[in-house]
């Protein structure tokens, strides 16, 4: 059977199986799976909707009973004495229950950074998995990618905004700068998430910095379904123009010319967004890579009103508590999220009232303002050319500073004055 269908990490079988569950293994026989994918194997038992196989050589598996074809479903059913499947309280987009339980059903713990899973192949990646899934629900996946390998702590950045958008994050393992597999690595992985987890595969994501990055539009090119990219140091050609973009830059990046061509020239959705912040070539920070899957989750969801209205009232929750909790110690930041959800016309009366008291200042309207603007000045002036360079051209760096002036006493006054200078040496 393929890495598309079964979980190769070996699960304690007394952290899988609960009491009361045993039963007499069935025979070694071929399984099926929906996909198409086969395994030959024993099954031990069913806990919480899992199934646990042994294959002749004694590895043991673990695979959502779901993913069977369904005779093979009827026939672990009969053998191990399981009722029928109720039909599902929320279909993939559909309407969500009021009070919806957490999602304790999964294979692997809420709120913690799995070990290594092995994809079933010679590949393997790392799970989070929100404490704010909730069950009965298909959840959106961000898929990471870093240049030098993924471990545990690349999650580290999203998680903050996984946790707030219910999303679920995955990191490569083997995917990295120089490994010629990288794009098998990644496939392999999206393919086990999807075929092990409750996921939406109308909103699966893809993130990574520098090498990682470009690994994640290369990946875009080959799995069109892909909603969208939060592009961290390093740009690329997008496989579709239906995808998002949301990218994050060092001003004094060397990729910071490459990153404005791939605005200017690839990204056509007009939800996309390009974000610089004072720094060298880096990978953003946990608020910075909040606001981008926060975004990238809105863009989605006003696009898709009425095939997900609980998700989107869920969403608006979310942001409008983001949104009060910010008011006080960062009102450009709140001004940012009210303007962001008038622009997608997902406002609510508390957005609204509190994009009335926040426009009042000057400051948080001109901060909002720059966002857009910036972000058009890079392209203009920085985006001719994908190139690496670390030298600043003269005249750029003369309008970066002219156009400095308009922002003073403005975040975006730092950031072009940085991007006049020189960008680090490679």
């Amino acid at each position: 059977m393929g890495s598309a269908f079964l979980a190769t990490t070996i699960l304690a079988l007394s952290g899988v199986l609960a009491p009361g569950f045993a039963a007499v293994p069935t025979g070694l026989r071929t399984w099926r799976a929906t996909s198409g994918h086969e395994v030959e194997a024993k099954a031990l038992a069913i806990a919480r909707g899992q199934v646990r196989l042994e294959k002749a050589d004694g590895q043991r598996l673990t695979v959502p009973l779901d993913k069977f074809v369904d005779a093979d479903q009827a026939l672990l059913r009969k053998h191990f004495g399981i009722a029928d499947a109720p039909t599902p309280a929320t279909p993939a987009g559909g309407r969500a229950r009021e009070g919806l339980p957490p999602a304790d059903d999964l294979p692997y713990p809420l709120g913690e950074t799995t070990a290594e899973i092995s994809c079933g192949d010679e590949f393997s990646y790392f799970l989070h998995l929100p404490k704010s899934l909730l069950k009965g629900q298909r959840h959106p996946v961000l898929f990471v990618m870093s240049p030098g390998g993924g471990d545990p702590r690349v999650a580290q950045r999203y998680l903050q905004g996984a946790e707030r958008n219910r999303w679920i994050v995955a990191v490569s393992k083997q995917s990295k700068n120089g490994f010629g597999g990288s794009g098998n690595a990644v496939l392999s992985m999206i393919g086990h998430v999807k075929d092990t987890l409750p996921v939406d595969e109308g909103r699966l994501y893809l993130s990574g910095f520098s090498g990682g990055s470009r690994v994640a539009f290369m990946i875009s090119q080959v799995e069109k379904d892909i909603a969208g990219i939060i592009a961290c140091g390093a740009g690329g050609e997008v496989g579709s123009p239906e995808q998002v973009v949301y990218g994050l830059c060092g001003t004094n990046c060397f990729n910071r010319k490459d990153m404005a061509h791939t605005f200017k020239h690839s990204v056509k959705h007009e939800g996309s967004l390009l974000r610089y912040f004072v720094a060298l070539h880096a990978w953003g920070g946990a608020e910075l890579c909040d606001d981008a899957i926060t975004h990238l989750n809105g863009v989605f969801l006003a696009a898709n009103k009425s095939k997900y209205p609980d998700q989107l009232a869920d969403y608006q929750a979310r942001v409008d508590e983001l949104i009060a909790g910010e008011k006080r110690d960062s009102p450009m930041r709140a001004h940012m999220w009210t303007q962001f959800l008038a622009d997608q016309k997902i406002t609510t009366p508390a957005s609204e009232a509190a994009h009335r008291e926040l426009a009042a200042s000057e400051t948080s309207v001109g901060y909002v303002e720059g966002l857009q603007k910036v972000s058009e000045f890079a392209q203009e002036h920085f985006g001719d050319s994908p190139s690496s360079t670390w030298r600043s051209d003269p005249k750029v760096s003369a309008a970066c500073r002219k156009e400095a002036e308009k922002y003073a006493g403005l975040p975006w006054s730092e950031i072009l004055n940085k991007m006049a200078e020189d960008a680090q040496r490679f």
